[in-house]
């Protein structure tokens, strides 16, 4: 379980959104949305070998209808590889996570996600993924989640899916629903850290803690686990960007398993959408996310 959620936690770090809200009598209102162009280092003993620009897509967005107790509020990032620039690998993800009810502390949170197999674990694995022949289906991964007062119930769903399909392939996100069949297995677990409250999310929490522009840290709940999510004190860069870049980590408390990360936002108290994000979810690999000219 900690492999998938490793994978998950890897794609999903680029989802930190801003605070503006839209016409809330407007149900499909998206008052922040950016999109990025992923590049790739190659590492070998954590010096870079490769780079390759444009490698792949991101997307950000947030939404927000309703008000009170009608409130929600959506927070949603993909991203996914281009096999042109990528050496033919075919790899996409997306999380979606929704807040129900009046801000800061929401009546429910549910969560759904996709993401590709990606098995290459060391270079060499990679290399041989790279020279294998083109799948003509991939496996792919669903995981689906609901937070109330105190509790948490989630499950995962494995399917098989056409290789070359995109992040925004419908038939992909239809599929990955029905993977929760009536047979699934729910898993349900009390936190008595949250009595009253929905224990956090991954999503929300990281957007909690990089509105405090300090070091700074929280826990969240994901796929029936706890996780601390810690942020470093903001750092101001030199020209010409003057960007505030800040360091952070997410740590699984059952098995210690760490993932560094590191987001650039403007140097502005509003600014909550990265315009870098940089993380390395293999040893051999570090991608970085650059926000495209609106």
């Amino acid at each position: 379980m900690d492999y998938t959620r490793r994978r998950f936690t890897g794609i999903a770090l680029g989802l930190c959104f801003g605070t503006r809200r839209g016409n809330s009598a407007s149900p499909g209102s998206r008052p922040g949305l950016r999109r990025y162009r992923a590049d790739a280092v190659i590492l070998l003993l954590g010096i870079p070998v490769y780079k390759r620009s444009g490698v792949g897509n991101g997307q950000v967005s947030v939404e927000e209808t309703g008000e009170g107790a009608e409130a929600r509020r959506t927070l949603f990032f993909a991203a996914g590889s281009d096999p042109k620039r990528a050496l033919g690998l075919a790899r996409l993800g997306w999380m979606r996570e929704a807040a129900h009810g009046p801000e800061p502390i929401p009546a429910e949170t549910e969560y759904f996600g996709v993401l590709s197999s990606s098995p290459e674990e060391s270079l060499d694995s990679a290399r041989k993924s790279v020279a294998a022949p083109p799948a003509g289906r991939s496996l792919f991964a669903a995981v689906n989640g609901r937070h109330t007062a105190r509790l948490s119930r989630s499950a995962l769903a494995h399917f098989e899916y056409p290789s070359g399909a995109g992040w925004s392939d419908r038939g992909l996100i239809e599929k990955a629903q029905s993977a929760f069949a009536a047979a699934t297995v729910w898993r349900e677990t009390a936190w008595p850290n949250w009595p009253d409250q929905a224990p956090p999310t991954f999503l929300f929490q990281l957007e909690r803690l990089l509105k405090q522009r300090a070091k700074c840290a929280g826990a969240y709940v994901y796929n029936e686990q706890e996780y601390r999510l810690e942020l470093d004190a903001p750092q101001q860069g030199g020209p010409p960007d003057r960007l505030l870049a800040i360091k952070g980590s997410v740590r699984n408390q059952r098995t210690g398993n760490r993932t560094l990360f590191r987001v650039w936002l403007e140097n502005s108290p509003d600014s909550l959408i990265p315009v870098r994000i940089e993380f390395q979810p293999r040893s051999f690999l570090r991608l970085t996310f650059e926000a495209l000219p609106a």
